[in-house]
């Protein structure tokens, strides 16, 4: 598995491990924005079919279980619009209140803080047939 540094929601250091569950389901969210939710660059696809540019963004960083793998907490954005956000985590707040609406971010803060038992496998599969289902990939 890749390691990358975790979201700094919490500004925590440790390390969030990316598995094959994170990596289709980034490529589904992907896939399925289109393009940098924040500025509008497109995403470019591989021969096959796959997302070759921007990245699945979590607006409650991927260590929280329960919304990890949750369409309504990730959108697509480019490197730099990610890079920015990260950065910057109160224009990320208002930046996802302006997609979804104050009532939406609130409700996904408090899901995002429930227990979730994880299950990758499940989510792999999952997501996988999701791929297949809606892009033919």
């Amino acid at each position: 598995m890749e390691s990358y540094p975790a979201e700094c929601d919490d500004c925590m250091s440790w390390d969030v491990k990316i598995d094959k569950a994170d990596k289709v389901f980034s490529q589904w969210v992907r896939l399925n924005d289109g393009k940098c939710m924040r500025c509008g660059s497109p995403v470019r696809l591989n021969a096959k079919g796959l997302p070759v540019s921007h990245q699945a963004s979590h607006f409650q960083g991927r260590r929280k279980e329960n919304t990890r793998h949750d369409p309504e907490n990730v959108r697509c954005l480019c490197g730099g619009c990610h890079q920015y956000l990260g950065s910057h985590p109160g224009e990320h707040y208002e930046f996802q209140v302006s997609l979804m609406g104050q009532e939406k971010v609130d409700e996904i803060i408090l899901k995002s803080s429930m227990y979730c038992k994880k299950d990758r496998e499940l989510q792999y599969i999952y997501w996988k047939n999701r791929l297949r289902e809606d892009f033919g990939v």
